[in-house]
């Protein structure tokens, strides 16, 4: 097991944006290949100081996808201008490619998020994807992020979608990792592993106690304890589950189900972790766990997280369709295989579970 606690230097603060140029300087920093989107650096933008002069900074507009493609791309135009030094600004995408470009390089790495909407800005993980959106696969590096930065105030006004999904994505740290801890012999619980399930319970119970109204706060434009405890949670807390628990507190159930909801088009307009919520509904229902579905379900519809396929906009698939999505989700080679349960998670056990979650969610809403 290879714990990877997160970045080297992480700032949260309103003014941590001052901290970049005298960070380049302590690094003797000439050349900066700056990745951004472009509404993340006009929600940025006035919080960020002036590029040193001695320092050269190549301006990359983000393509849009972590795809193979678009790492491709960037690495090139870091690789003609001798770059030192790659600063990532944005949401997951955005830093997912910042750290496929640099992995393996002598490049320092700096994460910028200005979303609340995964632990991309902790872990040394990058996901990627085909151009059209449909899911590839993760690569785990052996680096981690040189620094850190989080200005609450440019993530408090950020577009509120995205914090939702963030608390559905950091749900999945507890439902993904709880089956296998609870079935982890003690005398194999290290100090690491120790740290990695508290953090998934810390997840959970803060989300569960603080989101609803955590997102009336951002709803309103109040930077309270609450809100930022909340968006702390999804960026860092989520973070360090996976990062010192290894492949016992790892992405699992959850998020194969969301891999393999990629596949349809139709859903790419609900954002990663809306589909990784929709998730552990299913791998409850895996799990024979339903009575968990029904407590989470008023929690789910206060925060218009998504709760059966049509939520997804996947209502009027046909019978095949459901089968093609539990026939990826299970493909051995998913994260599906890191659920211990008892008898093999199989395409047949994992569309009989979506049609459970049909099943409650439909006698729920009527």
């Amino acid at each position: 097991m290879i714990s990877q606690s997160g970045p080297q230097r992480y700032i949260s603060d309103n003014k941590a944006y001052d901290e970049l140029p005298g960070f380049m300087a302590k690094l003797k920093v000439r050349t900066v290949l700056f990745l951004h989107g472009e509404k993340s650096l006009a929600a940025a933008q006035p919080y960020l100081p002036e590029w040193p002069d001695d320092v050269k900074v190549v301006d990359v507009p983000f393509g849009g996808e972590c795809s193979f493609e678009e790492i491709d791309r960037v690495s090139q135009i870091a690789d003609e201008n001798n770059v030192d030094m790659v600063i990532g600004l944005g949401g997951g995408k955005v830093l997912d490619t910042s750290k496929s470009v640099t992995t393996g390089t002598h490049r320092y790495l700096v994460l910028i998020p200005t979303l609340a909407s995964n632990c991309s800005p902790w872990s040394a993980i990058s996901v990627h994807y085909k151009e059209t959106g449909e899911h590839i696969n993760h690569n785990i590096y052996l680096e981690t992020a040189n620094l850190m930065l989080l200005n609450p105030k440019v993530i408090l006004n950020s577009p509120i979608e995205y914090f939702v999904a963030g608390i559905g994505d950091t749900l999945a740290k507890f439902y993904e990792s709880e089956l296998i801890f609870q079935q982890l012999p003690e005398d194999q619980y290290t100090v690491a592993l120790t740290i990695s399930r508290q953090m998934a319970n810390n997840c959970k119970e803060v989300l569960l106690k603080n989101s609803i109204g955590a997102v009336e706060d951002m709803k309103a434009g109040r930077l309270t304890p609450r809100w930022r405890q909340i968006a702390e949670t999804i960026t860092v807390m989520a973070g360090t589950v996976g990062g010192w628990g290894d492949d016992y507190g790892r992405a699992s159930g959850a998020h194969a189900i969301h891999d393999a909801l990629t596949i349809f088009p139709a859903t790419a307009p609900h954002l990663h972790g809306a589909k990784v919520a929709y998730g552990i509904l299913v791998l409850l229902a895996i799990e024979g766990k339903t009575d968990n579905i029904r407590d989470l379900l008023p929690f789910y519809h206060e925060l218009g997280l998504p709760t059966n396929l049509e939520d997804l906009n996947l209502g009027d698939i046909p019978d095949s369709d459901i089968e093609k999505i539990a026939t990826a989700a299970a493909d051995p080679s998913t994260q599906m295989h890191f659920v211990p349960t008892k008898e093999p998670v199989t395409a047949e056990v994992v569309k009989d579970a979506i049609l459970t979650v049909e099943d409650i969610t439909a006698f729920v809403e009527e």
